[in-house]
């Protein structure tokens, strides 16, 4: 089964490594640099989890994760925030606490990412559309 994974990052850097870590797990991957690009982009092509920034340019990955997760058709959707900034603990703990179900501080392990991403897709199981 394939899996549809949207990021959510400003930097394309990141975004690039974020594509070829789920290339090699054969993910199809949507990406955007903006929360609101990647909303339009959710409601599109209803990925089974979202890979989030933080910091975003246009509104915080906190908002992002927010709207995802109030939505009753939505909220099942696995969120992974990352973060480069917000790296206090109450930063993470806000994340977790608007839905994220994990929040990675960047520069982050690419195996241990990989296996918890794996970890919640099996555990969520939300069909692809």
């Amino acid at each position: 089964m394939t899996h549809r994974v949207l990021v959510i990052d400003d930097d394309a850097s990141m975004r690039d490594s974020l594509i070829e870590l789920f290339s090699l797990e054969e993910f199809e991957c949507d990406v955007a640099e903006t929360g609101k690009k990647g909303l339009a982009l959710f409601q599109l092509h209803r990925p089974q989890l979202v890979v989030l920034d933080a910091q975003l340019p246009d509104v915080s990955g906190f908002q992002v994760c927010q709207m995802l997760k109030k939505d009753p058709l939505l909220r099942r959707t696995p969120v992974v925030m990352l973060s480069g900034r917000f790296t206090e603990p109450q930063d993470r703990i806000q994340g977790l606490e608007l839905g994220a179900d994990e929040f990675f501080l960047k520069p982050f392990d690419p195996v241990l990412f990989v296996a918890r991403v794996k970890n919640l897709l099996r555990t969520t199981a939300v069909p692809a559309s």
